[in-house]
């Protein structure tokens, strides 16, 4: 009697741990491409400073910040799609958990 108790308890708590096993890994995730995003943003206003700065004269500085916004603005919608992306797939992934569940 007491297997089945636990065979019932372990089979309605496994969806619980898919469903926390897949947000913990989205969030690794989401952690692991904010911080590479970060970086790099760092990096690129590090060196857009000091290419400003070596700027003579304003069509120079203009360039120079035309050029800067324009990388800034690739890699802030190639960060958005990627992270669209990452939570659809997850989304998804959860749905098939919920169909599975239901289903029983």
């Amino acid at each position: 009697m007491y297997e089945k108790f636990f065979e019932q308890a372990q089979s309605s708590l496994k969806p619980i741990s898919e469903l926390v096993a897949l947000n913990a890994k989205i969030f690794e995730q989401a952690a692991e491409k904010q911080a590479a995003f970060f970086k790099d943003f760092v990096n690129d206003s590090i060196a857009f400073t000091k290419e400003l700065s070596s700027q003579k004269d304003y069509s120079g500085i203009y360039q120079t910040q035309k050029a800067y916004l324009e990388n800034l603005q690739e890699k802030w919608i190639a960060a958005s799609t990627d992270a669209y992306e990452t939570f659809t797939a997850n989304q998804e992934k959860i749905g098939e958990v919920f169909k599975r569940t239901t289903a029983v």
